[in-house]
């Protein structure tokens, strides 16, 4: 799912999940490989020629074939992908558009990960010291994901890790109960997510101590079609401890009973993509998806009202199936020690949260807020549209970059839609070309841009240039907006051929919020967060006076050719004033309410 661009069919790598493609008369392409019930495919480029190849990852396994690929074209590729998607899972008849799927309860909470904070060495008096430093900062998450290192596991004699049972390792004295209340109780986090592998550990399981799923040692066989980590082998082993298709869902359900007696709320389901190299003898890739994804699903609705993180799953059997689950990662994890992932990072999500935000809601995984390019992963996360969660070591964070993302009741300023490539950056990689990466997304009222200096590579220039325009976001309704630049400080009116010119170093960016002007007036919600429109909710205009919800406290920012005779919340009259020589005014908000701007005294 790495996104790739280029001008010719030999840019195409193989394995291709989707593919974009302008022709040159403008109009645009899309290609989707699907596949049947034993077969799936890809595409692949070469020698002037667009190949489609199909396998069952199975050698074992002989197919007829089945419908391989879905083309459709349109002059809009924003339009073009919902109407592609219904046509698609129509035809499949298998799993249930994003829009058609109720999002898991934690997902407007701010949360925290505990992978690169401890990796595999977390703890249960890890976790308490965690969750000290953020109470002491005053920005406690509501919501937690218990990551890798908590499971009871062992070595196989050729070096594989085996899931050994469903309860905790001795870091987690009496199993998770204890340290689930802990958390519950004095740390006020209300939703415990914990990881587990698909097949239950990296290896799978070990079948001498968790008996009774018919487990069978299954040799990863990396075919010339899947061989695009041939070092996958290094960090997972050779042989897996694999459960055969029809043991999955009682594998699965038994897991899960256990995990909510203890008090656990949902999962993070991760390697599912494995499948992909250990589904032989097992009758196929396809067959084993649809076996393991219905029994976790299943017991996933059963046990935790369909709470999941679905995770290393982007296989195309994978992004069209599921029927009740909705939150997926669309990137690889973030890698706070490689420099040149981070740009990388965010244009991955953008890019494949065109085509599989259709069926399942993108999560742009964790960041960390205290990293060097902590506030950077924040403006990318707060115009995302994903859950925001991070993954920030004790007492390494910046409470600074956290307070720009999360209300003070724990919530975030999430969009209402998806972040997705910009139409000027969308044939074109802002990795390694002069460009700047533009992300779009809507809130109720407007919409925003964050702008994303992504290239790499010691040739890249010291400063690319853009501009920023309501042009540049697919289906803004026509008319002026005013736009307020979050690190400037700055707002101006635009009209839809307008554009505000921009310049960036190294790993700079910028968020811009659109919101339209009504009259002579805009509110432009709080200038302390990064995403300051996504604090208007139930915004209203009345004849001398704008009424609607604010989502938090903080500097209320508002543009009128005139200062407002004044600005009401929850019926106390909160002062307002001009920034200099501009016609914005900020009005300080003591928390969440309803607010009224009346325009004219009287």
């Amino acid at each position: 799912m790495t996104p790739v661009t280029g001008s010719d069919v030999g840019c195409v790598l193989e394995e291709t999940q989707f593919l974009l493609v302008r022709r040159k008369n403008g109009s645009c392409l899309f290609m989707v490989p699907l596949y049947s019930h034993d077969m799936r495919f890809s595409l692949r480029g070469g020698d002037d020629q667009l190949y489609v190849s199909g396998d069952t990852a199975d050698a074992f396994a002989v197919s007829d074939g089945g419908l391989a690929l879905f083309i459709v074209e349109g002059s809009d590729p924003y339009t073009l992908m919902p109407k592609a998607a219904e046509s698609v899972m129509h035809r499949l008849g298998t799993g249930k558009l994003r829009r058609k799927k109720a999002l898991p309860p934690f997902i407007d909470f701010f949360g925290w990960c505990t992978w690169d904070a401890f990796y595999n060495d977390v703890s249960q008096e890890k976790v308490r010291e965690g969750l000290q430093t953020f109470a002491q900062g005053k920005v406690p998450p509501r919501f937690m994901i218990l990551d890798c290192g908590w499971q009871s596991m062992r070595k196989t004699t050729t070096g594989e890790e085996r899931l050994t049972s469903f309860a905790a390792n001795a870091k987690f004295p009496g199993d998770l109960r204890a340290t689930v209340d802990m958390v519950k109780q004095d740390f006020g986090v209300e939703h415990i997510v914990a990881w587990h592998a698909l097949m239950g550990y990296w290896a799978g399981i070990d079948g001498s101590s968790l008996d009774g799923y018919d487990v069978r040692d299954v040799v990863r066989r990396l075919s010339p079609s899947l061989n695009r980590d041939p070092k996958v082998c290094d960090w997972q082993g050779l042989i897996a401890g694999v459960i055969p298709p029809e043991s999955a869902g009682q594998f699965m359900h038994d897991y899960h009973a256990h995990l909510r007696n203890q008090g656990v709320d949902g999962v993070k389901v991760d390697n599912q993509s494995a499948i992909s190299y250990l589904s032989d003898g097992m009758g196929g890739r396809v067959k084993m998806f649809d076996a393991y994804r219905k029994g976790l699903e299943d017991s996933v609705a059963l046990h935790f009202d369909s709470a999941l993180i679905i995770c290393m799953a982007g296989t195309t059997e994978l992004c069209y199936d599921w029927r009740g689950a909705n939150l997926t990662r669309t990137s690889t994890d973030f890698w706070p020690e490689i420099p040149a992932s981070h740009g990388q990072h965010l244009w991955t999500n953008a890019c494949v949260s065109l085509w599989v935000s259709e069926f399942l809601h993108p999560d742009w995984d964790m960041f960390q807020s205290g990293h060097a390019m902590g506030s950077y992963h924040a403006a990318g996360r707060a115009i995302s549209g994903s859950s925001v969660y991070v993954s920030d070591k004790p007492d390494a964070h910046d409470f600074d970059v956290l307070r720009k993302l999360v209300c003070a009741d724990g919530t975030v300023l999430r969009c209402t839609e998806i972040g997705r490539p910009c139409p000027d950056c969308l044939f074109r990689d802002p990795t390694s070309e002069d460009i700047l990466l533009k992300i779009f997304n809507f809130n109720a009222h407007g919409a925003v841009i964050g702008v994303f200096h992504a290239r790499t590579g010691d040739d890249a220039a010291p400063r690319i240039s853009s501009t920023v325009s309501p042009s540049d976001i697919p289906a803004l309704p026509s008319g002026r907006y005013v736009v307020l630049a979050h690190r400037l400080g700055e707002a101006r009116e635009l009209g839809p051929d307008e554009a505000w010119a921009i310049d960036m170093e190294r790993s700079e960016w910028e968020i811009f919020t659109f919101v339209p002007l009504q009259g002579n007036t805009a509110v432009l919600g709080l200038a302390d967060k990064y995403n300051s429109g996504g604090a208007i909710r139930d915004l209203r205009h009345e004849t001398d006076r704008t009424v609607f919800n604010i989502r938090d406290g903080g500097d209320l920012v508002l543009y009128a050719n005139q200062k407002p005779a004044s600005v009401v919340v929850d019926g106390e009259p909160a002062d307002s004033k001009r920034r200099d020589g501009t016609d914005t005014y900020v009005a300080k908000v003591p928390a969440a309410g309803e607010v009224v701007v009346r325009w004219r005294a009287g």
